[in-house]
């Protein structure tokens, strides 16, 4: 049947992306045998926090960032205890890179994970999900604030996908800042992202790249800073079935982009911003969404999606398209 074979096909597309790089292409890139990830964060934490504590930041207009060591007899205030931008410290992740887009298909990773950040303006647009489209401008370095990559313009990284997916800890922090709130087409064509978010996250050698050694300024176990400035994104709706990704975790409790995953009505394997028929009725799910009687055809809002009796209230109440008895 014509949905069976577009989902089998959209899993065996999602299965075949590279799930680490954001790096160029002709990067070299050499894998180095593992070590023990728990071992390993107790060494990554130790030499981030004294990063932070030896090192001071310093903003232009733009609030572009520099990272310097303080001097011998330095009086400069270090990041750790600065207060102009306070450093967050208590937002702890998992590693949320995957083997499979399957649920349950995350990498075998024991730690919860520090994830420091700082925001440098929040922005005043919308808020992404680590699965949506975003377009970004950002600069990466290592803690010897050797530079290793920066955009020259921002650029759009999406989930799936084939060419930029960018790394754990970067993808984790950009939901703490908006788009921008207002774009501003100029008169040569170029645009203009007035109040876009902007922050910094340092993250654990595991969220970036671990054991994978990609060029000179990134060896094996790196630990990375990156300045991230977020402009603009696109919700995605990665099965194409007329509900927004971000929406297909109907009982949300912790993570929401890992619940996203686990959301699994008809327990295929296949979670449902992945699968074009949510219940395994044999209907797509956008053809259950479709109003009646509306020329042209019209859909529900996402809020507005009744049960298959038609009753849009009780909330005990399947959705018509998440009930396999409704045909």
């Amino acid at each position: 049947m014509l949905f069976k074979r577009f989902k089998n096909v959209l899993l065996i597309a999602v299965l075949s992306l590279v799930i680490f790089s954001c790096k160029k292409d002709d990067d070299e890139v050499r894998l180095i045998p593992p070590n023990d990830l728990t071992e390993q964060y107790a060494v990554d934490i130790v030499k981030i926090e004294d990063y932070l504590k030896t090192h001071y930041m310093v903003l232009d207009d733009d609030l572009n960032v520099t990272i310097l060591k303080i001097p011998t007899g330095g009086n400069q205030t270090s990041i750790w205890d600065q207060t102009d931008y306070p450093l967050v410290k208590d937002f702890e992740v998992k590693n949320d890179s995957r083997v499979s887009y399957s649920k349950g298909g995350l990498v075998e990773d024991p730690v919860t994970y520090k994830l420091y950040y700082i925001i440098l303006n929040e922005g005043g647009g919308q808020r992404p999900t680590t699965i949506d489209s975003m377009f970004v401008d950002y600069r990466g370095w290592n803690l010897d604030n050797e530079e290793f990559d920066r955009t020259s313009s921002p650029l759009w990284t999406s989930f799936p996908a084939p060419n930029i997916q960018f790394i754990s800890g970067f993808r984790q922090f950009v939901p703490k800042i908006k788009t921008a709130e207002t774009v501003i087409e100029n008169t040569d064509g170029t645009f203009s992202h007035l109040n876009f978010g902007n922050g910094v996250v340092f993250i654990p050698s595991a969220l970036a790249y671990f054991n994978i050694s990609r060029g000179e300024n990134i060896p094996a176990y790196s630990n990375l800073v990156f300045q991230i400035q977020l402009k603009g994104l696109r919700y995605n709706d990665h099965d194409r079935d007329k509900i927004l990704s971000k929406d297909e975790y109907y009982n949300p409790s912790g993570d929401t982009d890992i619940g996203l995953f686990n959301q699994d009505s008809d327990g295929d394997g296949t979670p449902d911003f992945l699968d074009a028929d949510d219940d395994a009725d044999g209907v797509l799910t956008r053809n259950e969404l479709k109003i009646p009687g509306t020329i042209p055809q019209l859909y529900y809002q996402f809020n507005d999606i009744p049960s298959c009796s038609g009753d849009q209230i009780d909330p005990n109440r399947l959705k018509k398209h998440l009930d396999s008895s409704c045909q």
